[in-house]
């Protein structure tokens, strides 16, 4: 059975992450692949619902869903994760965790995160009622180095989608769309296993 890849959407509340997230699910899923998506926040709602936002609670929760994603991958399963994830030794651990990780920077500017604000969180904490929000009254650190950047100002969740499914194809972890490689892939695809030690 392959491995299965643990994409793992990374930024802050409002930055676009579930939107990707289910886009790419459903790419995956029009290609015929098992596909879970772990969104943070339901995760929160139906196996942790008194866990709170502090930093411990974020690790504890990040830590979840890394060991979800990494028993979900090894049964072959792709698996989309959205999390804030706010500090980098939290995904550092996913990825230690998970053979075929890919992180993606879900990128948006603060102010435009408050002027979306889907789930009202921004308001309720313009009015007091809370205090914890990562990138605001706590840090968010960016990552430094991840697969894919994904700039929700200038991009369509579509557009972003279209180089996530992209950079699969390249690390390896899924075939193009028909089956197909074109010799760019198929010789980006050897590096990557070489690297991996698989060549």
């Amino acid at each position: 059975m392959e491995q299965g890849a643990v994409i793992w959407l990374t930024g802050m509340a409002a930055s676009g992450k579930s939107t990707i997230g289910a886009e790419v699910c459903e790419r995956l899923r029009a290609q015929g692949f098992r596909v879970e998506n772990l969104d943070a926040d339901e995760v929160r709602q139906h196996l942790s619902p008194n866990l709170g936002y502090t930093i411990e609670a974020r690790d504890e929760n990040t830590k979840r869903l890394a060991w979800m994603g990494k028993i979900l991958g090894r049964n072959g399963v792709h698996t989309v994760v959205a999390a804030v994830s706010s500090l980098r030794r939290f995904r550092d651990r996913a990825r230690e965790m998970c053979p075929h990780f890919v992180e993606v920077w879900v990128k948006a500017p603060l102010e435009v995160c408050k002027a979306r604000d889907p789930k009202g969180l921004y308001a309720r904490a313009e009015r007091g009622e809370v205090n914890d929000i990562a990138g605001w009254h706590q840090p968010y650190e960016e990552p430094l180095a991840p697969e894919v950047v994904c700039d929700t100002v200038a991009e369509s969740a579509e557009q972003c989608a279209d180089r996530i499914m992209a950079r699969l194809v390249e690390l390896g972890y899924t075939p193009p769309e028909g089956g197909v490689y074109t010799p760019e892939q198929e010789q980006a695809v050897a590096k990557r296993l070489g690297a991996l030690g698989y060549l």
